[in-house]
């Protein structure tokens, strides 16, 4: 039933600002930013509350064309709140385009994107990765005239299909990161979440090496968020990236190889799809 789900997003926002104020007293220097306060901040605005879980859940539960609207009028709400320049109604926008395109409509997110981007190259600069993410989506939509997002279940676990496969006893200094995504994500700040788990990645790499099999498997769920957060021609760039790796380390017929390419083909679209 519907009011299970709003019950269980309920405690969910609960068990993250538990385990938030958990590690804000024992990394508040890692954890704690900007981006943080302010949704902390949000928290206690009950409509804004409301409006972004339910933008959250109609796109989590394949629902995107139901979601633009709560998605438009939470960039507004947000840029009352906060100005138009700032850096989480910039990316909520960047969430909206996103949105547009999982809804089939290619030309809006296109448009989306493109408005987006002298503001992000006005306000962040050109080096910024947000610019980047920009400018790969929109010429990626810029080439298509119609596309179908994959009728996948949306993540729970930032782990992947193959941590199983996987056993390891994570770094305190490390986990953090993890910790921090898990919290953003399950708040609906993919953005967010995607930029913390970039920094495990990196720390998983830098601790464990390039070819670790938790390093691939991070990567593998990098890229997973990368698409369901949005950045759909990231992802494939990553899963391509990525695909020539799991073969060279684990073989063609690994489960992460296999997922790799799975999850590759069916964000490009499914053979017969328009494109």
């Amino acid at each position: 039933m519907r009011w299970t789900r709003w019950v269980a997003m309920g405690l969910a926002v609960l068990a993250d600002s538990r385990d938030i104020g958990h590690e804000l007293k024992r990394h508040p220097e890692r954890v704690m930013t900007e981006r943080d306060r302010a949704w902390r901040a949000e928290e206690q605005d009950n409509a804004t509350r409301e409006l972004r879980l339910t933008a959250v859940w109609r796109r989590r539960n394949w629902k995107a064309a139901d979601a633009v609207e709560p998605y438009e009028q939470l960039v507004a709400v947000r840029a009352a709140a906060w100005g138009a320049d700032h850096p989480l109604v910039l990316d909520t926008r960047l969430c909206l385009a996103a949105v547009r395109a999982e809804a089939g409509d290619v030309a809006g997110a296109a448009r989306e994107y493109e408005r987006l981007l002298g503001d992000m190259l006005r306000v962040l600069g050109a080096d910024h990765p947000r610019v980047a993410w920009v400018r790969r989506n929109l010429a990626h939509w810029r080439g298509r005239t119609a596309w179908v997002a994959p009728p996948l279940p949306r993540m729970d676990d930032l782990e992947g299909p193959v941590r199983d496969e996987v056993t390891y006893r994570e770094r305190p200094d490390t986990a953090v990161h993890g910790r921090l995504a898990q919290v953003r994500w399950r708040q609906g700040d993919e953005v967010g979440a995607v930029e913390a788990y970039e920094t495990l990645l990196r720390e998983r790499a830098r601790h464990r090496g390039a070819d670790d099999a938790v390093t691939l498997v991070t990567r593998l769920t990098l890229a997973d968020m990368r698409a369901e957060a949005g950045d759909v021609a990231g992802a494939l760039a990553a899963y391509q990236s990525l695909l020539g790796d799991m073969v060279r380390l684990l073989g063609a017929d690994h489960r992460g190889t296999r997922w790799t390419r799975e999850q590759m083909k069916k964000w490009r679209g499914e053979p017969g799809r328009a494109s």
